[in-house]
């Protein structure tokens, strides 16, 4: 919520069903557990994006060669942005179909250079080989990253407590998965299918996921309709927008 003002019927009507379809997600993903079928390799096209823009908040907390683009990068990752793809690599049409929303922070510190903190990528990904369900993964970004997530072996589940929007937080098991050596890892929560996951998209929403009373994960995304809609495109086998939005 961005301001307070007295509720009407329609926004009653439109909490309640927020409401039902956080809820459902958190059912469905209390009662789906992805370890077996999901293979860190499926990840390879997200790693490498990932990967890439790890490197482009770690240079642009010290690029000073030149400022104007450091300013214009800031200002965007500030904002955020949606980006589209398929995550694996020789995906078939429809198949490993990813939205991810990308936002970090601006911290500013007397006496010190400038820095892109809490960097986090939300990843929703459909279906893909034998697994047939869907994913919503969580990504950190920038040169706080590593410290941030619990040190785990790749595929092991791990009880995190996840907040959506104004809702009730709710503590499950997430899947901590690393894709390749020099990407950040995933922890993802399992969903039964991606209808389910995309049913729940609002405009504007809010996540954080934290770890043993402490956030590890934060991130509000914007223009969540357009993403769902593009997302849609990829899972038809259609053309889908591959620039950053």
């Amino acid at each position: 919520m961005k301001y307070l003002r007295q509720p009407n019927s329609e926004d009653s009507t439109a909490m309640r069903r927020i409401t039902i379809v956080a809820a459902g997600f958190v059912a469905a993903t209390l009662s789906c557990y992805a370890k077996a079928e999901v293979q860190a390799e499926s990840f390879d096209v997200l790693a490498s994006v990932m990967e890439t823009h790890n490197k482009e908040i770690n240079a642009n907390d010290r690029l000073d060669s030149n400022k104007e683009e450091a300013i214009r990068y800031r200002e965007a990752i500030i904002a955020g942005w949606w980006e589209f793809m398929q995550a694996k690599s020789n995906a078939l049409p429809g198949e490993y179909c990813a939205a991810s929303f990308l936002r970090a922070k601006h911290v500013v510190e007397a006496g010190k250079i400038d820095e892109m903190k809490a960097g986090v990528v939300v990843t929703l990904f459909g279906p893909g080989g034998n697994y047939r369900g869907a994913l919503l993964a969580f990504s950190l970004l920038g040169s706080d990253s590593a410290e941030a997530l619990p040190k785990l072996p790749s595929g092991k589940p791990v009880l995190v407590t996840l907040t959506q929007g104004n809702t009730k937080p709710v503590t499950l098991n997430a899947i901590y998965m690393e894709t390749r050596p020099k990407a950040p890892p995933l922890l993802a929560f399992a969903v039964p299918n991606i209808d389910a996951l995309m049913k729940g998209m609002e405009d504007q929403w809010s996540f954080d996921v934290s770890y043993q009373g402490r956030s590890i994960a934060s991130i509000e995304w914007h223009d969540g309709l357009k993403a769902r809609d593009e997302l849609r495109k990829c899972l038809a086998g259609a053309s889908f927008e591959s620039k950053r939005q």
